[in-house]
């Protein structure tokens, strides 16, 4: 069992929010110079790669197959959500959309898992609930309309789909994952295992479509370690050794705010006023529903 240490979990925690903050300037970089069949298949099987190093390395590692055996038809099922459909529909939004719009929306995803719980998981809907999906559509309706009701900006309406889309498949396959009751690591190196073929058949059908080059290679690459893989083991190592995950936890409102400054420095793209009143009100959403519903069971 790890020893706590409040100290180490917030270490640990505050290597990933960074890691993840900088996943949407990764996104637009890579699909400058690459398709998203392509993108999709490199940072995927990059990741496949940690994960399966990190379980190597586990000191309490359970056997892969024995948990597959257990829901093979579920992890098949998962497997084909994520890594395949949901990158894929990810990396679509990003590539129709201004980085920090599909960023706002797919933000969004924490409010759509929990008002999906209520029929999946047959919780009933709080008051926290409805104050959350308020503000987290309100932050939304702030960050696309950019304040100008009389003249709506011309945003690309697939990678606004796209972007609700991808909120929708993540939060689908984190309630599904519920259901296999298997460890974070091992449970999700089974995920991408099973999406494997399917990764191999979009490789092969869109091969004459891939470009390799040093831009699009890094960073397929970084992708599948930092948003994929790496950022997601430490964030467990954080919740492992933390005396207080509610602290741990409330870090992660920091990420979107720091990506908007990589998108800004990095990509050059002019961060909008509504984008940041936006995302403080998606926060402010998030913040509360967890917060009043903290002692619901």
């Amino acid at each position: 069992m790890t020893e706590k240490n409040q100290t180490k979990a917030i270490q640990f925690a505050l290597i990933s929010v960074l890691l993840w903050s900088t996943v949407a300037t990764a996104f637009k970089l890579a699909l400058s110079d690459s398709t998203l069949s392509q993108l999709v298949v490199v940072s995927s099987v990059s990741s496949l790669i940690v994960l399966f190093v990190v379980y190597l390395f586990s000191k309490q590692k359970k056997s892969l197959l024995a948990i597959f055996r257990k829901t093979p038809l579920l992890y098949l099922i998962l497997g084909n959500i994520n890594p395949v459909l949901y990158y894929y529909v990810l990396f679509g939004a990003y590539e129709r959309l201004p980085a920090q719009i599909a960023q706002s929306i797919n933000y969004t995803w924490g409010i759509v898992l929990a008002i999906l719980s209520i029929p999946i998981l047959k919780q009933t809907f709080s008051k926290g609930d409805g104050i959350g999906l308020t503000l987290c559509y309100v932050g939304v309706i702030i960050s696309i309309t950019q304040f100008d009701f009389a003249n709506l900006p011309d945003f690309d309406l697939i990678g606004l789909g796209l972007a609700f889309l991808s909120t929708l498949i993540w939060s689908s396959y984190w309630l599904l994952n519920k259901r296999t009751n298997a460890p974070a690591i091992e449970s999700i190196l089974i995920c991408f295992i099973c999406g494997t073929p399917a990764l191999l058949l979009l490789a092969i059908y869109n091969w004459d479509a891939f470009n390799f080059t040093v831009t699009n290679v890094t960073a397929g690459i970084y992708i599948g370690l930092f948003e994929m893989s790496i950022a997601f083991v430490f964030w467990l190592k954080a919740m492992s050794y933390a005396i207080r995950t509610a602290q741990i936890s409330s870090l992660i409102y920091m990420s979107p705010f720091l990506s908007l400054l990589f998108i800004n420095w990095i990509l050059k793209e002019p961060i909008y006023i509504s984008t940041v009143i936006g995302l403080v009100v998606i926060v402010l959403g998030l913040f509360i529903q967890k917060r009043m519903n903290r002692h619901i069971k």
